[in-house]
């Protein structure tokens, strides 16, 4: 199992409730997280599912649609949400979780994820991470999203 995080965070003006929708509801995730990649949040409670329908764009190559399945490991409402991934490889855990925090007069996203062998591995999705968190700023303050 891997030992490196990667974490990724950034302020944005809008209150701690509508940035836990943003971060737990499927219809929003898919706005802003990789846009054109659909997700599907059937309940938000530890043990259900989630779906997220990865989707080639110009950041995401390839020819087709790969479907992710996660489990929600666990659910601290205006907080914490997690996901643990389900892979085929054996001994491989990752988990990535939302943060949120009330921060000034905003909130403070927070997303880690954790299974990771190298900071090198890490590295491309410690890069989309700071992209989808600019896309959540800008899809939240009202702006063009900038990925």
């Amino acid at each position: 199992m891997g030992e490196f995080t990667v974490v990724q965070s950034i302020w944005i003006q809008v209150s701690l409730e509508r940035a836990w929708q943003a971060v737990t509801e499927g219809d929003q995730l898919t706005m802003w997280y990789s846009p054109g990649s659909p997700w599907d949040v059937l309940e938000l409670s530890p043990g259900a599912a989630v779906y997220f329908h990865h989707s080639p764009n110009e950041y995401h190559e390839g020819t087709g649609v790969v479907t992710l399945q996660a489990t929600i490991e666990a659910v601290e409402s205006l907080e914490r949400f997690a996901l643990r991934w389900e892979f085929s490889v054996p001994d491989s855990e990752m988990i990535t979780t939302f943060l949120t925090a009330e921060e000034g007069d905003g909130t403070r996203v927070t997303i880690t994820e954790t299974g990771y062998e190298s900071e090198e591995q890490a590295k491309p999705t410690e890069e989309g991470y700071a992209m989808s968190l600019e896309n959540l700023k800008a899809y939240l303050e009202g702006h063009e999203l900038p990925y």
